[in-house]
């Protein structure tokens, strides 16, 4: 394993030569909008995409970079479609996508606060649909409410693009310990209530036989 200390005067570029990557996904960037430098969005040679939290400023975050002379999305939005472009008033549902949750396929009261805490895009490319996600972790009960809520979106959007013929790529950060062996202390989180624990989670196991492959 090597160290790699990023020049500080053009890191973000230096380092993405480096990696050598045509598409970057960045989970829990932890920045807000006044935050973001020219070196940050305005890199030669790449396009970039952040979702941001729209109440709790520098919380949470997805970005994702793409190698614009390989690989530019025809499209990009949240998670449900619903939030809007930058100074617009209509939603990214209207760029079609597809795969959008219908009616009656998920039980939440306001299915834009799953795209209010800058968890989820997703870029159509002309192969395939990325999706770069940062899932909430359960801390309490609601946000236990919250994590299942979101997964449930996550898990719907996904099988409803394959249904209609998508590719999909799932990226990111879950927030899922799939087995004892993924976290420390499992038992003693188990003991207090902290942590529930379910047995190969359906929606993962499922997006693995349904063409979406996780990243």
């Amino acid at each position: 394993m090597g160290l790699v200390s990023w020049p500080r005067v053009n890191r973000m570029q230096s380092m993405f030569d480096k990696l050598g990557a045509d598409i970057i996904v960045m989970q829990e960037t932890k920045i807000q909008r006044k935050d973001l430098g020219d070196n940050m969005v305005l890199m030669l040679g790449w396009d970039v995409y952040f979702s941001l939290p729209k109440y709790k400023k520098g919380y949470s975050g997805v970005a994702i970079y793409t190698r614009s002379s390989k690989c530019s999305p025809i499209r990009a939005e949240g998670i449900t479609g619903i939030l809007c472009p930058p100074n617009s008033t209509t939603p990214f549902v209207g760029q079609h996508i597809g795969g959008y949750l219908a009616e009656g396929q998920l039980n939440v009261k306001d299915e834009a606060t799953l795209d209010s805490e800058g968890r989820c895009i997703t870029l159509e490319f002309p192969a395939f649909v990325l999706i770069g996600v940062y899932c909430p972790a359960p801390r309490d009960k609601t946000r236990t409410e919250f994590q299942q809520a979101f997964l449930d979106a996550l898990d719907i959007r996904i099988r409803n693009l394959i249904a209609i013929g998508k590719q999909v790529v799932l990226y990111g950060d879950p927030n899922i310990i799939r087995t004892g062996f993924d976290t420390a202390a499992f038992q003693e989180h188990l003991r207090k209530g902290s942590m529930t624990f379910c047995h190969d989670p359906h929606w993962l196991r499922g997006c693995a036989g349904h063409r979406a492959h996780a990243g």
